[in-house]
């Protein structure tokens, strides 16, 4: 056996038999031979021998001096909430306040009661000059807390006046010292001390924190490490001691001295509080929010746990229960710079920029020259689409951190929103020069030369940063993306595969494989990528839900798809992705009862996540529960106040329960939020023409037509209102005003449309030929005309029209397709030219399917008539004329049987008269 182990257990089977032999003993000896014993324990350091010891005197009778020796085993046990009772009780008990004070002085100064000891003991004196000194020493520490150097100094100047030697004292002075910015004379002070005391505990507290200032942190920790072997119960030391070894990664350490730090004061809650700070710098967000909840849950007000638990609620996404955290820590501490950042990014994400300008104003006020501080005005400035005020912010911060890459990247990406394209590029490509292991600047450039299909620099950039980053999966990838882009299919799985030859789990690589082989008909090839995955990482949530993607576009089976789902969200309970990814598959494949149950178990495992909330809402409405959701849409309300989405919810679920001006009110509170929000006010329009005022929908127009004067959007709505009223005259000319405002094509077909029926041929005309003037090469509207003539069964001006628009789009298989029919119908040979080309364009179109194999049919090839046509009946099982046009290709090829079951499902079917009569008659004639 270990040496050192077995006297560790020798040491403690010591102490338990002296324990068990005090708990016998004890009833047969008087308070003085024990008050005796507890001392000879407290000398030893067996303080809770002493402790077991003293409370059994006290238990027999009320005893001034065993209370203070309690009180004195509880400061060196940390546990000065228990010490200072005692020491109250002792004073009750007219114990000696020579010996109380001084104790209470530390107790005091140990719980942080700062100014209760400046005022309480602050004119205290007792005739002992040691314990004199002592209580000064404690108030000069105090004083320095409270930040009143000049009576600390003081104070330390009275301890020594009373005991001239007194090493607290000295220490004390040494400390004012730093305080005051003199480290040289603080660190010589200290090196004397601990040359002739080198086990005095303050000094070498103090040693560490000078180091700890200096950020020469291995040293600090060597003296911690030391001052902790001499103190094991020193709480201030061992947290100070993690604390660094957490700041410089080295978990293991500090895993371990979290453990011993809990075993010897386990009712110290800065143990807890260091193992949420450890998770959190583990990247555990969820293990850190658990753990520092327990600390907040016994100190409500512990400012560093409120700001680690708005951190890790952010890092969670529970960006609501993150504002809440550090609002709370900028109420009791205004200035700090890291919490305020934190918030306003907080609102950034939650899409409040105006909040975030506002919470941001008090750190450029405090701060105007710190680069983090400006970095985040830039986002806020950017969120709120002020670019030019964004890109000062940063290039503000980039004059204080010249080298800093990820500025130059970010200041390039906002010059690019600015239109800014080629100063934007020249900033990038200056940077992705510098090659300073940021490669942000590359992934931008890549990205921008892709945006402008320059595809030949894309390449370059990103065989550049293959250079910079050899045998990464990243720079595969992104080349790959390149090829990608370029329609180089065979180089873009080449790097893709080079990427997970590289890193196996990387999943964006495996996602793109997995979409070529789906697209490839290859289903098998696209599960194996994930399925190889999670046969090394079984809980991997992305592979999952990787998966299940596949197997959704592979139309797998509902319970197959739910199985993999829920493995994801077994893995990791707290992930909203798979969460989501769980309901809206369930919705999805209409098990609206499921996908509510999943939205209901997702709530109660991440309350109060507005993603959830939303989720769980829509859910709710599938189900027909509208006045829950409409609860829960004000519950999403609360969570998002600066976002109108809850608003569109509300009135969604609103009009869907019959409600008629509470729809109408959310909407206007979401416009209150984002006044230029145009579903909203088009949703405004459409509920007050539900409710039977056209009037009022009319003045909503208004406001839009003001608010957007050189867009169409407003005459166009303004046109629908009067179209829903048959004003057909006044709605083309509410279409004619837009279309002077934006010429779209679109809305020339909708004012023919409408002067059509309204009887205005010849003003019809007239639009028509002055648009096919003015805009020659538009495929819309002749596109449009084309059609009309069709219907009209004008075929010799629908074939002119279709060639004129097929002039204009020569490969589409639309275009292609209606000529084809309108041929037919003139018994052109050429239709079946058309049908065929239009096929060869789009394979997979139903209607395409049946013009070809309807051409076919009256060609005699019935054959190859009846393959097609059954795929196009497939496609589209609810189509009359497709189901028809596939009875009469089986009665001419002789299959009866199948022609038969076609024309008693069309007799049966929802169709007009006449061709449930023709069916019929079919019917009769087998």
């Amino acid at each position: 056996m270990n040496i050192r182990r077995l006297n560790s257990l020798i040491k403690e089977v010591a102490t338990l038999a002296a324990i068990v032999v005090l708990l016998s003993a004890c009833g047969q000896q008087n308070p003085e031979t024990l008050i005796k014993s507890a001392k000879g324990f407290i000398a030893k350091r067996d303080y809770a021998a002493a402790t077991i010891q003293l409370k059994n005197i006290i238990q027999k009778q009320e005893n001034g001096e065993a209370r203070y020796l309690l009180a004195v085993s509880y400061i060196e046990l940390g546990n000065y909430g228990a010490a200072e009772l005692q020491l109250r009780q002792a004073l009750a008990a007219k114990f000696s306040t020579e010996a109380i004070y001084p104790a209470l002085a530390k107790v005091m100064l140990g719980l942080g009661d700062f100014n209760k000891l400046t005022s309480e003991l602050g004119s205290v004196t007792v005739s002992d000059p040691t314990a004199q000194a002592s209580i000064k020493s404690a108030l000069g520490n105090a004083y320095l807390s409270l930040g009143q150097l000049k009576a600390a100094r003081q104070a330390f100047l009275d301890a020594l006046s009373s005991a001239p030697g007194d090493l607290s004292a000295k220490v004390g002075q040494a400390r004012v010292s730093a305080a005051e910015g003199d480290t040289p004379t603080a660190s010589k002070a200290i090196d004397e001390i601990l040359a002739n005391s080198p086990a005095f505990v303050p000094a070498l507290s103090l040693r560490a924190d000078l180091l700890i200032a200096q950020a020469r942190h291995e040293e600090a920790i060597t003296v911690l490490t030391n001052l902790v072997n001499i103190a094991p119960y020193n709480a201030q030391a061992r947290f100070a001691l993690v604390s660094l070894f957490i700041a410089a990664d080295k978990f293991d350490q500090a895993t371990a001295s979290i453990a011993a730090m809990k075993k010897l004061l386990p009712r110290d809650v800065r143990s807890t509080y260091l193992e949420a700070l450890l998770a959190f710098r583990q990247n555990k967000p969820a293990a850190a929010r658990d753990a520092v909840v327990q600390v907040l849950n016994v100190i409500p007000d512990h400012t560093p746990s409120l700001l680690l638990a708005g951190a890790a609620e952010y890092q969670l996404g529970s960006l609501s229960t993150a504002g809440d955290y550090l609002r709370r820590v900028l109420a009791k501490n205004p200035d700090n710079l890291y919490a305020r950042n934190l918030l306003v990014t907080t609102y950034l994400r939650q899409g409040q920029p105006g909040k975030a300008e506002e919470a941001l104003a008090p750190a450029l006020q405090k701060a105007p020259n710190n680069p983090t501080i400006l970095r985040t005005a830039g986002e806020v400035a950017f969120a709120s689409n002020k670019l030019t005020d964004a890109a000062t912010y940063y290039e503000q911060a980039l004059k204080l951190e010249t080298e800093n890459t990820q500025l130059r990247t970010r200041l390039a990406q906002i010059r690019l929103a600015k239109g800014e394209t080629e100063l934007a590029i020249d900033e990038l490509e200056a940077t992705s020069s510098l090659g300073k292991g940021d490669y942000q600047a590359d992934l931008s450039l890549i990205a921008t030369y892709l945006n402008r299909k320059d595809y030949d620099k894309a390449l370059a950039a990103a065989a550049a940063l293959e250079k910079k980053l050899p045998d990464s999966a990243l720079a595969y990838n992104v080349k790959g993306t390149v090829y990608i882009a370029r329609r180089d299919l065979k180089n873009a799985r080449l790097n893709f595969e080079n990427a997970l030859t590289v890193q196996p789990d990387y999943l964006p690589a495996a996602r793109v494989l997995a979409s070529l082989d789906i697209s490839e008909n290859n289903p098998a090839s696209a599960k194996h990528r994930f399925e190889a995955i999670l046969a090394r990482q079984p809980d991997n949530e992305g592979a999952l839900l990787s998966l299940a993607q596949v197997q959704i576009s592979v139309k797998a089976g509902a319970k197959e798809i739910t199985e993999t789902i829920e493995r994801a969200i077994k893995s990791n309970p707290a992930s909203v992705p798979a969460r989501l990814d769980l309901i809206n598959f369930l919705t999805d494949n209409r098990n609206s009862g499921a996908a509510l149950t999943a939205a209901q178990m997702a709530n109660a495992a991440i309350p109060n996540e507005p993603r959830i909330l939303d989720a769980l809402g829509l859910a709710q409405m599938n189900s027909g529960n509208t006045s829950q959701a409409i609860e829960t849409f004000n519950k999403l309300a609360n969570a998002m106040p600066g976002s109108p989405l809850p608003q569109l919810r509300l009135a969604t679920a609103g009009f869907a329960a019959k409600q008629i001006d509470a729809p109408i009110l959310a909407l206007r509170k979401a416009l209150v939020i984002k006044p230029d929000l145009l579903e909203a006010q088009r949703g405004i329009i459409a509920m007050q023409l539900a409710a039977g005022r056209p009037d009022e929908a009319l003045k909503e127009t208004k406001f839009i037509q003001k608010a957007r004067p050189t867009e169409a959007v407003g005459y166009t709505l303004e046109g629908d209102v009067f179209a829903s009223q048959k004003k057909l005259v006044e709605a083309a000319s509410s279409y004619a005003e837009g279309i002077k405002r934006q010429p779209a094509p679109e809305l020339v077909v909708r004012q023919l449309q409408l002067l059509h029926a309204a009887g205005k041929v010849t003003e019809a005309n007239s639009v028509t030929a002055r648009w096919l003037k003015e805009y020659p090469k538009d495929p819309v509207v002749p596109f449009h005309l084309a059609n009309t003539a069709m219907h009209d069964k004008e075929y010799p001006l629908a074939v002119k029209q279709y060639k004129n628009v097929l002039k204009l789009l020569p490969d589409n298989p639309v275009v292609m397709n209606n000529l084809a029919l309108t041929l037919g119908e003139l018994k052109d040979p050429a239709a079946i030219s058309y049908a065929e080309q239009a096929y060869a364009k789009a394979p997979t179109n139903p209607a395409i399917q049946d013009t070809y194999g309807w051409m076919l049919f009256h060609n005699g090839e019935t054959k190859r008539a009846v393959d097609l046509l059954a795929k196009a009946a497939q496609g589209e099982p609810t189509s009359v004329e497709i189901r028809m046009h596939l009875a009469k290709a089986l009665l001419k090829s002789g299959d009866k049987a199948n022609a038969k079951k076609e024309l008693e499902a069309l007799v049966q079917a929802d169709s007009q008269a006449a061709e449930r009569a023709e069916a019929a008659q079919l019917l009769k004639e087998l």
